[in-house]
């Protein structure tokens, strides 16, 4: 176990926090239309994940698919053998903002059912794909707590493109059902709300980036919520079947933007920012966070 730092005796836990899915198999799905099974890349990449953490004897949250959970139901167990929080992240990677609460409520009972086939836990945290429950789609935090979730992670308190309700708390809240949400971090810069501390924007700055937001949350005195993919840690190229498959040039040319705004061949620049993060902060379950909010 790495020993704790000064820095680290000085300040509380924030959350960390694996999004388990398949990049290559979203890509397909979204971009193409194909069903692909989960690739081997994920469990390979979430492998290297559990024994990084198992060399500093952190625990974190890994919010995973059903699908995932079905195609690698070893790797599900693992994750639960080694003390680490097992939470949802839907079934298929389906964006509630594209379900009804209908179908966002059958997508979710997959999913748990899958997880809790694997693992033989039951879950009670959930984060959406995308972060997509957003303004148009806050009906599924009261579909979450019928079932019995009891946090959700998924909100971005930003003015975001894609995702985002602006005006969010940035602390974690108990709603008036009971639910926790645990919001994904923003810090001001120039009076604006800025997302940091995960995925992309992990990806794409300088380490000093996330640390500096890191160390304002702590400033703050609110947990920081970190996130990460294990196809961000993926070194070299893949093979993956629809690549190789005929294509147009439009569609090789999205997937070509898309695969740049995803890092790929960063896979060894973030394990070392992931490794650098763990030596240098206290991280925690997101459950945690959620099971101390009043």
């Amino acid at each position: 176990m790495t020993a704790v730092t000064e820095s680290q005796e000085h300040r509380f836990s924030h959350g960390l926090s694996f999004d388990i899915e398949c990049y290559y198999q979203i890509v397909a799905k979204d971009f193409l239309g194909r069903q692909l099974a989960p690739t081997e890349e994920a469990e390979r990449n979430t492998e290297w994940i559990l024994e990084t953490l198992a060399e500093t004897g952190v625990k974190g949250t890994f919010f995973t698919l059903g699908n995932i959970a079905r195609r690698f139901p070893d790797l599900v167990r693992r994750i639960a053998a080694e003390g680490h929080e097992l939470a949802l992240h839907g079934d298929e990677h389906h964006y509630v903002t594209r379900m009804t609460p209908g179908e966002f409520k059958a997508e979710i009972a997959r999913g748990m059912a899958a997880i809790e086939d694997a693992a033989g836990t039951g879950v009670k945290g959930h984060r959406a794909p995308a972060f997509s429950i957003v303004n148009a789609s806050l009906w599924a935090l009261d579909v979450l707590h019928d079932l019995g979730f009891a946090y959700d992670s998924s909100i971005f308190p930003i003015a975001g493109r894609r995702y985002g309700i602006a005006d969010a708390p940035r602390r974690a809240w108990r709603l008036e059902s009971g639910l926790v949400e645990v919001p994904l971090t923003a810090v001001d810069v120039r009076g604006r709300a800025v997302p940091a501390a995960g995925g992309g924007y992990v990806r794409h700055f300088p380490y000093a980036v996330t640390r500096r937001a890191i160390r304002r949350c702590d400033d703050e005195g609110r947990p920081a919520v970190t996130y990460f993919h294990p196809h961000e840690f993926q070194e070299g190229y893949p093979r993956i079947g629809f690549v190789e498959a005929p294509l147009s040039a439009g569609v090789r040319l999205r997937l070509l933007k898309n695969a740049l705004s995803q890092g790929h061949g960063r896979g060894t620049a973030m394990r070392r920012k992931l490794r650098q993060l763990l030596a240098e902060f206290r991280f925690e379950p997101i459950g945690a966070i959620a099971a101390r909010v009043q």
